[in-house]
């Protein structure tokens, strides 16, 4: 059988395509590239201009069944063929110019597409081999082009695309100005804005208004395309309202978006962008004059506007960024925080969207700093700081010198430095802010942002002035400040913070200079400021705290004024209890209250303690790491519950002193212990209390996962939901009957029950007084006044402590390193111990060999209290008196006692004892650690079994199985305390650290277990002496793991004689519990041990470097 010639597969599809265009029959197109295809690959054509003009055929047919089916595919073989077919052209040939045309429109569909660059590059490429700028029957070419120019700017925001794009449209208009085409005109006014947007050249504000003009001039007002120019026309007159202030630019601004609504209609193509453009200028007009009815307007339009956004549009991330500014603006009147958290996550979101290149990554990246910032005010983490420094870093290098919006970043910029000061205290960050708010101001001779700046550099200067007491700058800041007022219209809600930034430079001026006037023009400012609040306006925590300093000023000049210092109190008492506002701010407040009024001897010192304690709780609440809010106490609440019960004990308060005490320490370990409350109880209270313990039940690991780990800001929005869902149930759980208290600070009446096996006594370092308080349970607390020390000397003995502690061999000879010693255990026992042994004997009676616990509090942390005495030969000191614990917290001391399922599981080793001599880390290798194992077993064995892991196998994960599933643990390594994170404090293992955060990560089933561990390591009782009732050191946490004793060290052990010891503990713990190891007497043990050793082979400072924690 013959081949049928080509020609009839070419004519057959000819007449099928002639069918499909007659009548409209698909099936006929799709014979006819069936036959168009056939006729390509059947036979040799006569010619490549045959060829090619059998595969433009193709083409053709291709794309209409694509216009008709969508099916993408179609294009991709289009394209191919029709750049094939191009190929086959001689360069010279007259069509080549068409074909290069349809073949550019081809790749720009394909654009449209899949946002490929490439497609867009070469269709630019294809037109500007074909266009002659000269010509004008080149017009359309021309035309396309440049829209295809802006297109690539719009995406990938290269500026000489822009300027090509702009040289190109003023061609087409050159060639006949007066008939120039309106779509012409109005992509040349949105050009030219655009470079503005990018250089901030006056000129092409100038031009971009001027067309649009030209533009609407010469349409009809039911042109489809007015709306388009319109919306031109009113984004330049609101950046010239921007560059020069006219306010009359930004009501023309506002209308004309306004025309553009009512043009687009919903459905209308055009209706998102004008939305969006119509809220941006009502915020501007927000911005200007303050108006909350213009902030709502705006969030309406810009909700509307994301509600109809395509996940894919290019103006999403500015539409997410300008929604997130407007909610955070709105934040800042309600102080509502999820409107805070919201557009921080939009923000977020809107610059994942944005490419490193794209036009609006700067402004993206500045809305977020801005918001980064407000949080930290907020709630002052001043990992926010960081992370807006970091923003703005990056913004600065994308808007040069000549940017129009370099003014807003420089202004931020100075915030942040400003922030950074009050937070660390660094005059360079102060100094900085100075100078970019200078910076800006010059770079605004006028315009609506100047009253703004001048109102941010006369604060700065202000607090340059506390700083330096430099008059020179609260004059100037004055003056500045006065400007600023001046410049803002009354009406304007930005007038408050001019009020309050002048009355406190008044304020500070009266106080200088005295004059009268001075003190009256600050209260009138404040009476101002205060008159532009609605009741519950998060700004009055501001005011009210500016009513107690200028009161307080006015009191140093007149003492014998009563009624200023009764008011000062009167709005520290208002700020600090304010409905709105942030809980860092109300507690910063407070904490000042506490200053002041302990400075005054004021009868209201007690309310502000026990107000920043309850403000303290909601600020390290917004915090979800154990780290972050470890950080929070180091840096602002080290002192804050010592201090509130020295306040209490001074007043007689004795129960309020010890239940306040309880509040505000060892947050870190209370915080983690809610996630492992037994709910047996609630179990059992019917359906409902079933229910919230269930639901109690899922939050709780996924708190405590957030507490123990680095949180990302997504992280951190997830939190928050957990955290609102947690409070929930626990304020449900409340409202059950008999769990009113639940997860509430016990009452004093529960606290004593910790002094069940003998008394407490916690000993009370406060810089108002040193107290020492014996809690028994069948007594009423008894309260001791340490009249012989005071907070400068137990710093200072703390600080020698720690010292000692740190390098024991800094005090030469053994026998001078003891005298040493002695020297300040005689100061302890008799400042602090002496004192506590004649109460607990005279009023207590209690009997020699007797068990104590000490519960130490701030700089006591570090002191050995234990071992304090007055090492003479007629006297004897505490070792043998009373038998010695220490318990971080009294609830700590609850936790450690309460009863436990009792398991009869024979297969549990009874000892397991981890040695690890040359660990992974660089430390020097222990020389008797093995020594002390093999000791160990010889002394347990044969009654105790012990199973021991060392060398390789003691690894990070299997000594934390260990810990996790034995009753009894012996741990003899380095151990190491991290001074800057103490959560990071460590055992080191063979391969690697096991933290602090690994061991209180336990498995719930671990907590029945648990009975009693002995660290043979260093520094595994030694806290964060910056945050030291935090008590965050590695014995801490094996008792937070579930062992109800630890013994652990106050210092570095010598491994030389450690194993003495170690012998002598275990020997004496066997002579107390022969049938088998019992936990609670381990505590008599230690104690044995330390008088029963070899004294001239063990010195003093290893006799008394274990200390004993818990039951």
């Amino acid at each position: 059988m013959s081949r049928q010639p080509i020609r009839d597969y070419t004519a057959t599809g000819d007449e099928l395509y002639a069918l499909f265009e007659d009548q409209g029959d698909l099936q006929a197109l799709q014979l006819a590239i069936g036959y168009y295809s056939t006729a390509l690959t059947e036979d040799v054509l006569d010619s490549q201009c045959s060829r090619s003009d059998q595969l433009l055929k193709l083409v053709t047919a291709l794309s209409r069944r694509l216009d008709l089916v969508g099916d993408t595919a179609d294009l991709d073989v289009a394209i191919d063929c029709h750049r094939a077919a191009i190929n086959l052209q001689t360069p010279d040939s007259p069509d080549v110019p068409i074909m290069h045309a349809k073949h550019a429109q081809m790749l720009m569909k394909r654009f449209e597409l899949h946002m490929s660059q490439a497609d867009l590059d070469l269709a630019i490429e294809y037109y500007t081999c074909i266009s002659d700028q000269t010509d004008p029957t080149h017009k359309e070419w021309l035309i396309v082009l440049a829209d295809a120019l802006v297109t690539r700017f719009s995406y990938w925001g290269n500026v000489r695309d822009l300027s090509q794009a702009i040289h190109l449209y003023e061609s087409v208009v050159s060639f006949d100005a007066s008939n120039a085409p309106t779509s012409v005109l109005g992509n040349l006014s949105l050009a030219h804005f655009f470079r503005y947007q990018q250089e901030g050249g006056t000129p092409d504000l100038t031009s971009s208004i001027a067309y649009s003009m030209e533009a609407l001039d010469k349409i009809s007002s039911e042109d489809q395309n007015r709306s388009v120019l319109l919306n031109n026309l009113a984004n330049g007159l609101l950046f010239r309202f921007k560059k020069l202030g006219s306010t009359d630019d930004l009501d023309q601004a506002v209308k004309t978006y306004g025309s553009v609504i009512v043009l687009c209609p919903a459905g209308h193509k055009g209706r998102l962008r004008a939305l969006s453009n119509l809220a941006s200028a009502i915020m501007t007009r927000y911005e200007l004059k303050a108006s909350l009815a213009d902030l709502e307007i705006s969030l309406g339009h810009f909700h509307e506007a994301l509600g109809i956004c395509p996940e894919n549009h290019p103006d999403r991330s500015t539409l997410l960024d300008n929604l997130a500014t407007t909610l955070r603006k709105r934040f800042q009147h309600t102080g509502d925080i999820m409107d805070l958290e919201t557009a921080i996550e939009n923000h977020y979101e809107a610059l994942h969207i944005l490419p490193p290149s794209h036009p609006h990554r700067s402004d993206a990246l500045c809305s977020l700093g801005n918001a980064l910032q407000s949080r930290f005010a907020f709630q002052g983490d001043p990992d926010d700081l960081d992370a807006a420094v970091a923003r703005y870093s990056e913004a600065l290098c994308l808007r040069p010198l000549s940017h129009p919006e370099r003014v807003d970043l420089l202004n931020n910029i100075a915030n942040v430095a400003c922030k950074l000061f009050n937070e660390r205290r660094d005059p360079h960050s102060l100094n900085q802010s100075i100078e970019y708010y200078s910076e800006a101001l010059q770079l605004s001779p006028e315009g609506y942002r100047r009253p703004l700046l001048l109102h941010n550099l006369a604060s700065s200067l202000t607090t340059r002035f506390l700083y330096r007491n430099d008059v020179k700058d609260l004059d100037r800041a004055l003056e500045l400040a006065a400007s600023a007022l001046e410049l803002r219209e009354r009406g304007n809600e930005y007038r408050l913070s001019s009020h309050v930034v002048l009355a406190n430079a008044k304020g500070l001026k009266y106080e200088l200079e005295g004059d009268p006037a001075m003190l009256q023009a600050a209260f009138q400012h404040l009476d101002e400021a205060r008159g532009m609040c609605a009741p519950g306006h998060p700004s009055l925590v501001d005011i009210w705290e500016e009513y107690s300093r200028i009161h307080l000023h006015a009191y140093s000049r007149a003492p014998q004024s009563t009624d200023h210092v009764e008011e000062a109190f009167r709005y520290f008492r208002m700020a600090s209890t304010h409905t709105s506002g942030g809980s860092r701010l109300k507690f910063c407040v407070a904490l000042r209250w506490i200053k002041e009024a302990e400075v005054h001897k004021h009868s209201s010192a007690l309310d502000a303690h026990q107000i920043a304690l309850s403000m303290f709780d909601r600020y390290v609440t917004t915090k979800p790491s154990i780290e972050s809010r470890h950080r929070i106490v180091r840096e602002h609440a080290a002192s804050l519950a010592v201090d509130a019960a020295s306040c209490a004990l001074r007043r007689g308060l004795v129960t309020l002193a010890v239940e306040m005490l309880e509040h505000g320490r060892g947050l870190l370990w209370t915080y983690l212990a809610r996630f492992q409350t037994p709910l047996d109880e609630l179990q059992s209270a019917g359906e409902h209390g079933r229910q919230l313990a269930s639901e109690f039940l899922r939050l709780s690991p996924l708190l405590e996962d957030a507490a123990c780990s680095t949180v990302t800001e997504e992280g951190l929005q997830h939190y928050r939901c957990l955290l609102r869902e947690w409070d929930g149930v626990v304020n449900q759980i409340r409202l059950v009957d008999g769990f009113g208290d639940f997860l509430l600070t016990p009452s004093f009446s529960k606290l004593k029950e910790a002094a069940n096996n003998g008394p407490v006594i916690i000993a009370n370092a406060s810089k108002y007084s040193c107290d020492a308080v014996i809690i028994h349970h069948e007594h009423d607390p008894i309260h001791i006044p340490l009249t012989d020390i005071n907070t400068s000397d137990i710093l200072r003995l703390s600080s020698q402590f720690r010292d000692f502690a740190a390098n024991p061999s800094i005090w030469g000879r053994e026998r001078s390193t003891e005298r040493y010693l002695t020297q300040l255990l005689r100061q302890i026992w008799d400042a602090v111990v002496l004192p506590v042994v004649k109460r607990l004997e005279s009023s207590l009676h209690l009997l020699k060999g007797s068990r104590i616990w000490w519960c130490p509090t701030g700089r006591f942390n570090n002191i050995p209290l234990h071992a304090a005495g007055p090492f003479c030969k007629r006297e004897k000191g505490l070792l043998n008196h009373y038998i010695s614990s220490y318990t971080p917290t009294l609830s700590a001391l609850l936790r450690c006692r309460k009863p436990r399922h009792v398991f009869n599981d024979k297969t549990l080793p009874r000892v397991f004892a981890i040695g690890q001599a040359a660990p992974a880390g660089g430390f020097v290798k222990l020389g008797t650690v093995d020594e002390e194992l093999d000791s160990l077993q010889s002394i347990l064995a044969p009654a105790i079994p012990m199973t021991r892991m060392t060398g390789e196998s003691a690894t990070r994960s299997e000594s934390l199985r260990a810990i996790h599933s034995s009753p009894w643990v012996h741990l003899a390594c380095h151990g190491r305390q991290d001074v800057i994170r103490p959560l990071k404090s460590c055992f080191a293992m063979s391969d690697g650290p096991l933290t602090l955060l690994d061991i209180v990560r336990a498995p719930s089933d671990s907590l029945q277990c648990s009975e009693f561990a002995f660290l043979s390591a260093c520094h595994t009782a030694v806290g964060d002496h910056k945050a030291p009732d935090e008590v965050v050191h590695l014995a801490a946490a094996m008792q937070f793991a579930g062992f109800r004793g630890v013994v652990g060290t106050m210092w570095a052990v010598n491994d030389a004689v450690v194993v003495n010891m170690v012998s002598k503990f275990y020997e004496a713990l066997l002579e107390k519990s022969p049938e088998g190891l019992d936990f609670e007497h381990a505590a008599i043990a230690l104690n044995t041990a330390a008088k029963r050793v070899d004294k001239s082979i063990v010195p003093l400072e290893q006799r008394i470097v274990f200390v004993h924690i818990g039951a």
